[in-house]
């Protein structure tokens, strides 16, 4: 079943994934059965809960939204026909995608739009690839770009423009803040530099955990309490790999392998859901049990 893969999933409840399987719609998966929820023939890449919405946006300026307490889907279109890899939000209604080098902004939960020309400044713009909202900053990665690629850091309430972290051939694939910590994946499809680093608030000094293996690109990143996960893209035999971040010796423990591209991962309860571009796999009881689904 779904052998065109997954592209997104996210955790709605204990047990229960929304998952978006490539070009054929949005499925709940819960007790081991799946449920169509809504039909669709773009893929979406990121879904995300903000506020009492899930969101999510994918192939073509896709956007779609659904409201948690009514059941109610809505599904529109940005002016781009761009495929969108981020949203982000909070719970007072802010919500910010992306298409191409600009931001499009909304403050009352997806129901008007407005677009910040993020690097206006900037004689040759970079496209935006990954978004992640810290109060009123958000943390911004890039394509790759030789002269202005990497993380960059905008503030909404003085529009100041700030470049975290240069980079020229890799691009930043996501990016995850919590209270300690900045964190994000970058790569590149055409070498094998993947890397998931980490920064000290306040600090400028970046480090990274080592792999046994080197990857082309670390997709994404699935932090739960206390663990952290992060997946890659798919090497020269089709397969992409899962791992855990361990702290304490700064290295990659290899949890799973997926066929195609691990696109992200949820948790829920313990139990991990990862969306690969050719299969996805159900991992229960904190790696006890592993089920693959097609």
């Amino acid at each position: 079943m779904h052998a065109n893969g997954a592209t997104a999933v996210i955790s709605t409840s204990p047990k229960e994934f929304l998952v978006s399987i490539k070009r054929k719609g949005i499925f709940s998966f819960k007790n081991n059965k799946w449920k169509l929820v809504i039909p669709l023939h773009d893929s979406i890449y990121q879904l995300k809960r903000i506020g009492e919405y899930i969101m999510g946006v994918g192939e073509r300026g896709r956007y779609i939204q659904l409201h948690l307490k009514s059941g109610r889907w809505r599904t529109s279109f940005f002016p781009t026909r761009q495929r969108l890899w981020d949203i982000i939000g909070n719970e007072s209604g802010l919500v910010i995608t992306h298409a191409g080098t600009q931001l499009l902004v909304s403050y009352d939960f997806g129901q008007k739009w407005s677009i910040i020309s993020l690097f206006k400044e900037l004689s040759v713009r970079p496209i935006i690839r990954s978004l992640n909202l810290n109060d009123e900053e958000i943390y911004v990665g890039t394509l790759i770009h030789k002269q202005n690629g990497g993380l960059w850091k905008y503030s909404l309430y003085s529009n100041r423009l700030e470049s975290l972290r240069y980079e020229k051939d890799k691009m930043v694939s996501s990016i995850y803040v919590d209270n300690s910590f900045l964190w994000m994946t970058t790569g590149a499809c055409q070498t094998k530099k993947g890397t998931i680093s980490f920064r000290n608030h306040g600090e400028n000094e970046w480090h990274s955990f080592s792999s046994q293996i080197e990857e082309r690109v670390f997709l994404s990143m699935v932090h739960s309490d206390d663990k952290i996960y992060v997946c890659s893209s798919k090497d020269e035999y089709g397969y992409s790999r899962i791992y855990y971040c361990d702290l304490l010796q700064m290295k990659l423990v290899l949890v799973e392998t997926i066929k195609g591209h691990c696109f992200c991962g949820a948790v829920s309860d313990g139990d991990l859901f990862w969306a690969g571009g050719e299969e996805s796999k159900w991992i229960k009881q904190s790696l006890k049990e592993k089920q693959i689904l097609h």
